[in-house]
């Protein structure tokens, strides 16, 4: 990565003209000549910081990866310490929700992208991030859950948010997407209640 703001600036420009260029034709149909172009760039000056499209692809998924997670971080962070635990999980989904709809990464990465092991090692890494600081919020309403039980809760949780969170995308019309986030609040709200009530 460059160190003047100057530089940072054009290699955000070229991620964020290939974010769009992914997600919109695909991998393999996107080009780098088409991706400068979109970022104003010449194709020597995308070529100085990626020096072919797979190196951009990775990048993109690099970044992506890292704002998911600062999201999600902010999510909890806002969370207060009296609030219900249904309110946090809704808001947590709502806030994953917002995230994948609205970036063109998520598409790009996940439906359009070629997907390599690494990229799914990165992405189960970040899942299990995510479960361990669930595990830790769900303490604050089960105290008295067995540790490996709080551990598989957290994990149900994240990766079914996880799973919903691809169907949803994938829906037409975008009325069926918040459908789905809908009973996926709803369904985790219940399995959630259940395990509580039978944990304690």
């Amino acid at each position: 990565m460059p160190t003047q703001d100057r530089g940072r600036a054009r290699v955000e420009a070229i991620l964020d003209a290939a974010e769009i260029a992914f997600a919109e034709t695909g991998y393999d149909n996107a080009t780098t000549e088409a991706i400068a172009q979109r970022a104003g760039a010449s194709i020597g000056s995308l070529y100085q910081f990626f020096p072919n499209k797979r190196a951009l692809f990775e990048a993109v998924s690099t970044r992506y990866l890292g704002r998911v997670r600062e999201h999600f971080e902010g999510t909890l962070t806002a969370a207060l310490p009296d609030m219900p635990w249904e309110d946090v999980l809704d808001m947590s989904i709502d806030a994953s929700w917002a995230m994948a709809s609205s970036s063109p990464a998520f598409s790009a990465i996940w439906l359009q992208g070629r997907v390599t092991k690494q990229l799914l090692d990165a992405g189960y890494a970040l899942n299990r991030l995510f479960a361990d600081r669930t595990e830790q919020v769900l303490l604050r309403y089960a105290p008295t859950m067995p540790k490996k039980r709080r551990a598989l809760l957290a994990t149900m949780i994240v990766e079914t948010v996880s799973g919903m969170l691809f169907a949803a995308v994938r829906m037409i019309p975008a009325s069926t997407s918040q459908e789905i986030i809908v009973e996926t609040k709803r369904m985790l709200r219940a399995y959630v209640r259940d395990v509580i009530a039978t944990s304690t």
